[in-house]
């Protein structure tokens, strides 16, 4: 269950309360009797660690270690393998298909 933490607008209580997410909010102060309770929001515990992630949540703080003109080529040799590929299977596809319309009409 979810810990949510409260404060008091009359007395300035603050406190934690343990609550299922489906109970309704507390209303009434356990110290002053008041119904001026508010869920504040508080900052999350949720920590990323390891040496795979830093504050922004990706890649390496020490960077990739590569040039700009090492990720230039990297990039210009993906787009050319990429279009090897997509010639290779255009010219597959068009080997396969009939390149007349007689040979429909014989079979």
């Amino acid at each position: 269950m979810p810990i949510y933490e409260y404060g008091c607008g009359a007395c300035g209580h603050k406190f934690e309360e343990q609550q299922s997410i489906k109970d309704d909010p507390l209303r009434v102060c356990p110290q002053c009797g008041k119904e001026s309770l508010e869920k504040l929001i508080a900052p999350t515990a949720f920590v990323l660690k390891g040496s795979g992630w830093y504050k922004d949540g990706y890649g390496s703080s020490k960077g990739s270690g590569r040039t700009e003109n090492q990720r230039t080529d990297r990039l210009q040799k993906a787009i050319d393998d990429d279009k090897k590929k997509s010639a290779a299977a255009e010219s597959t596809a068009a080997a396969s298909t009939p390149s007349s319309p007689d040979t429909k009409a014989s079979a």
